[in-house]
């Protein structure tokens, strides 16, 4: 029953957005990615004055992990085209909401 119990266990994490997402590479993403247009980090201007700044996007109520996900895999003719593998996306959307847990 036991090593059932553990298995059950290792799913249901592996189920969490954000369980296996790494904020601090999350951060170096952003600094390689990112940075050209916008602030990502709290206090910076954004390059671009028309990109929004990651903690202004963190503080926005309406931005989520799926929010983010969705629009960092998805091209916008706004954004160069970058690719953004599955677990890069996680890993900067967490970041982000980093933030707004910092402020």
């Amino acid at each position: 029953m036991l090593k059932y119990s553990a298995v059950a266990a290792l799913v249901f994490v592996a189920a969490i957005p954000g369980a296996r997402a790494d904020v601090a590479h999350g951060k170096t993403l952003s600094e390689q990615l990112c940075s050209q247009c916008h602030a990502i980090v709290p206090g910076q201007r954004s390059p671009n004055p028309g990109a929004p700044s990651f903690a202004r996007s963190a503080a926005d109520p309406s931005i989520t992990v799926y929010s983010l996900r969705a629009f960092l895999r998805t091209p916008h003719w706004t954004m160069p085209n970058i690719i953004v593998q599955p677990d890069d996306a996680e890993d900067i959307a967490d970041y982000i909401l980093s933030l707004r847990r910092t402020r």
